[in-house]
């Protein structure tokens, strides 16, 4: 059977953007090679997937919305309370997929993250590069045995890429790298839309840019707190918050602050890539997004989000990026951060020979 008479369906979770931005790349590489591609998804990370590709199939595939009680160093127990909510979820979206995956000949399910979109009659991927995840200090103990579970679980699908490099220079530390990786998982390099996105001519140029995104409260408190600190400072700066409520008006009165929503990837690319120093949320996705364009990077871990402390920590520890803390950032030092970000070395100066492929599927 051909590349063309393949039906190759790829969904990613729903929690945040960063699992659909990483998907694009492979929706590109999958329809270069001549396969018919569909798309699935919910919520915001389903919608960024629709409008970048207005002329693939997409259908909505529903995932356990997150609810955040808890914030702070309490932010894990958000995952803690909802887990027979989400192992429900898994069970469902696991069932929807054979019934979807025979009505529609699917032969190829391509999944960020999300468990239980495997099937007897496809081949399954996985894309995740947390195998082994870090824990709240309580909670240390615990990290081996999740291991092991999610390393069952993984052992369900076909392969495991894991977007990262599989030697010691690599961007995802003991998160990919602690324990023996799953039989079935490689290393695929990083995934970056911006692999596939050129830039665009003519951006404005930024002192800094700032790129916000967590869970509500969260979010909007980082947002208003850049804002206020912008402010008081005469440096030219562009915030993306993704709020959906038009922000303009708090750009009244300071000349050289833009705020926004979001932006279009190629405006998005160039506005990074021309800044002198941004800053942003420590979240996987976008650090291989900074990689992929040769920056470095202000990263501000979530709260709370053990992921993100030890991301940022570890590769602040390396010298590719500045790790500073959202209670601790403050525009009127942006002299001081520029200062030490002279000693940091941009990972894609570092990082191993990249695949020029994606793994063989068969």
């Amino acid at each position: 059977m051909s590349n063309s008479d393949k039906i190759v369906f790829l969904c990613p979770l729903d929690w945040g953007l960063g699992h659909a931005s990483r998907i694009i790349p492979l929706v590109y590489r999958f329809k270069s090679d001549g396969y018919k591609v569909l798309l699935g998804g919910s919520g915001k990370s389903g919608h960024l997937l629709q409008n970048t590709f207005r002329d693939v199939p997409f259908i909505t595939f529903p995932s356990y919305t997150m609810k955040y009680y808890f914030r702070g160093s309490w932010f894990f127990f958000n995952i803690f309370i909802q887990l027979p909510a989400l192992l429900y979820s898994s069970i469902r979206e696991h069932f929807l997929l054979k019934k979807f995956a025979k009505k529609q000949g699917v032969d190829i399910v391509v999944s960020d993250n999300r468990y239980g979109l495997y099937c007897s009659t496809t081949r399954n991927i996985i894309i995740t590069h947390q195998i082994s995840p870090v824990l709240p200090g309580l909670l240390r103990w615990a990290e081996y045995p999740l291991y092991r579970i999610l390393t069952s679980a993984i052992n369900r699908f076909d392969e495991c890429w894991i977007p990262d490099y599989a030697g010691e220079v690599n961007l995802s530390g003991k998160l990919s790298h602690r324990y023996p990786a799953p039989h079935n998982a490689r290393f695929i390099g990083t995934l970056s839309r911006f692999s596939v996105i050129p830039g665009k001519t003519g951006n404005e140029l930024y002192d800094v840019v700032i790129v916000l995104s967590a869970p509500q409260p969260e979010l909007r408190r980082m947002t208003y707190k850049m804002i206020e600190q912008a402010k008081e400072t005469n440096l030219k700066i562009l915030i993306i918050c993704g709020f959906e409520e038009d922000m303009q008006k708090h750009e009244a009165g300071r000349p050289g602050l833009k705020i926004v929503s979001h932006l279009e990837p190629a405006e998005f690319r160039s506005s990074m890539e021309k800044a002198a120093i941004i800053i942003c949320m420590a979240g996987y996705s976008g650090i291989m997004d900074l990689v992929e364009i040769g920056k470095t990077a202000i990263l501000i871990p979530t709260t709370g989000q053990s992921e993100q402390e030890y991301l940022s920590q570890y590769l602040d520890s390396h010298r590719h990026f500045l790790c500073v803390s959202g209670s601790q950032i403050n525009l009127k030092n942006i002299k001081v951060y520029a200062d030490k970000m002279q000693n940091c070395r941009p990972f894609h100066t570092f990082k191993p020979q990249e695949e020029k492929d994606f793994p063989t599927i068969g």
